[in-house]
């Protein structure tokens, strides 16, 4: 198991500190699970970035094959959006769980369940992302020839719902690691900061790139494509500023104590 570096401590007292929140005595456990939330890089993590780099060479490469679909027309051009949208997914989301495995095996769980709450209006950003682009691009391959587009357009969209599922799963199933009531609602803060890297409204802006890129995308659609870009993206917003009042909350619960222990 990879020791606690000394850049991992000092980005996650750097990131406590911006948020307010004083730690006398930064505990391993929460320098292991902060550090690379606060932009260290752990031993090891160059492995998982050659995962994302793998992952968006490999998709780049394949995915023109998708011209050949029958029903004429081209693929979305804003695919190499998509996959570096997923590669950067990937790159925070494998590091970071792979040190809360760490921290669990270091330190066990704390009893009680997970917070589960911190989920709320996220699901919001999802359903409109995903599900609305789902229900455009059938629509457009229903209703006009630009099949490959539409076709071409729902697999990212698929890839990237798979993408944000895992995500949120992980942060849902993964249980409580703490050792103490400051690591707790730290394990809080953390879940509520790996859904705001999530961001699925993010899914939907590739779509704007497209009118800059080639004629792929139906004209008559392109007002609807847009606006459900708007649309996605302002739910996002709205999403984003609650989970980032409950992260200050629950990282407000640690200045407290902190204040009352003094």
């Amino acid at each position: 198991m990879s020791a606690v570096t000394e850049a991992e401590r000092t980005a996650a007292g750097r990131w406590l500190n911006k948020l307010g929140v004083e730690v006398p005595e930064l505990t391993d456990l929460l320098a292991m699970r902060l550090g690379f939330r606060a932009g260290a890089r752990p031993p090891g993590s160059w492995r998982w970035f050659a995962v994302a780099v793998g992952v968006f060479v490999a998709a780049t490469i394949g995915y023109p094959s998708l011209a050949s679909l029958p029903g004429g027309g081209e693929p979305t051009g804003s695919s190499y959006v998509f996959f570096l949208i997923i590669g950067q997914h990937l790159a925070y989301w494998l590091p970071s769980r792979l040190r809360d495995r760490q921290a669990l095996a270091r330190y066990g769980t704390l009893a009680g369940p997970p917070r589960t709450h911190v989920f709320g209006w996220f699901l919001a950003a999802p359903l409109v992302t995903f599900g609305g682009g789902a229900a455009l691009a059938v629509t457009i391959y229903a209703t006009s020839p630009f099949r490959t587009y539409a076709v071409s357009w729902l697999l990212l969209l698929v890839v990237g719902a798979a993408i944000t599922a895992a995500m949120a799963t992980d942060v849902h199933r993964r249980p409580v690691i703490a050792e103490d009531a400051t690591s707790r609602a730290v394990d809080t803060a953390v879940r509520l900061h790996d859904l705001l890297m999530a961001l699925p409204a993010i899914y939907a802006v590739p779509v704007l790139a497209d009118p800059l890129v080639g004629d792929a995308q139906p004209p008559e659609w392109r007002p609807w494509l847009f606006g459900y870009a708007a649309l996605a993206v302002a739910t996002q917003a709205v999403v984003g500023v609650v989970q980032w009042r409950q992260l200050r909350a629950a990282l407000g619960k640690i200045a407290g104590d902190v204040r009352e222990g003094a």
